[in-house]
């Protein structure tokens, strides 16, 4: 009988250490998986988050490069208004300076017939 209490005594040990062993293993699933889900939760955010800033630079850029267009454009065409101005002032001058010396020309051209 004392060997049967004994038996029975140890079983019940080793029965409640199974019982405190799968106890334990449950619980540390349980928080590995918690903390998993987390870090899923993490890397969909960060991924999320990653798309989200490269949208936003690509914007920024796109606008940045669509300024410097028009920026450029505008300087273009003052570029093109500025040489149309010189060039027309050029050919004025030289159309004066032209007029006057076919006018000297005339002049010198009397004095010698007449």
């Amino acid at each position: 009988m004392e060997t049967m209490y004994f038996v029975l005594g140890m079983l019940s040990i080793v029965g409640a250490t199974f019982v405190a062993t799968t106890v334990w293993g449950i619980v540390k699933i349980t928080k590995l998986l918690k903390v998993i889900k987390e870090q899923e939760q993490q890397s969909k955010n960060i991924e999320r988050d990653g798309w989200e800033n490269l949208n936003h630079l690509r914007q920024d850029l796109d606008r940045r490069l669509d300024e410097i267009g028009r920026h450029s454009d505008h300087q273009i065409t003052e570029l093109q208004r500025e040489l149309d101005i010189k060039f027309n002032n050029a050919v004025s001058y030289v159309d004066s300076r032209i007029d006057k010396m076919s006018a000297t020309l005339k002049e010198q051209k009397q004095l010698i017939k007449g």
